[in-house]
């Protein structure tokens, strides 16, 4: 019977998979970086192949996590996107980074 030994990732990567600030900012970015790093510490030895390809499978999930995340924030109005024209009229020099969810 073949046991599989549980995967040591390194504990950079780790980290910033863990970033879901990040993650959630730039999911497409951040996916990126993760493939990057995963790609580096196999060119280092640091990983077998079967630990790389589980690095970048997690990093495509963080990055469909992310952009689920996303989505919903701005559904619920976390993101509100408004047109300087519009803001300037009402409030000159306002910056728009949110509002509340709008109550039905």
């Amino acid at each position: 019977m073949n046991k599989r030994t549980a995967i040591q990732l390194p504990a950079a990567w780790l980290d910033e998979l863990n970033d879901q600030s990040a993650l959630v900012t730039d999911p497409d970015g951040r996916a990126a970086v993760l493939c990057e790093m995963a790609y580096a510490a196999h060119r280092r030895c640091e990983i077998d192949s079967g630990e790389l390809s589980e690095m970048l499978e997690f990093a495509e999930a963080a990055r469909e996590w992310a952009l689920l995340e996303h989505e919903e924030a701005f559904h619920i109005g976390l993101f509100q996107y408004e047109s300087a024209a519009e803001w300037e009229r009402d409030e000159p020099g306002r910056i728009v980074v949110g509002g509340a969810p709008e109550r039905g």
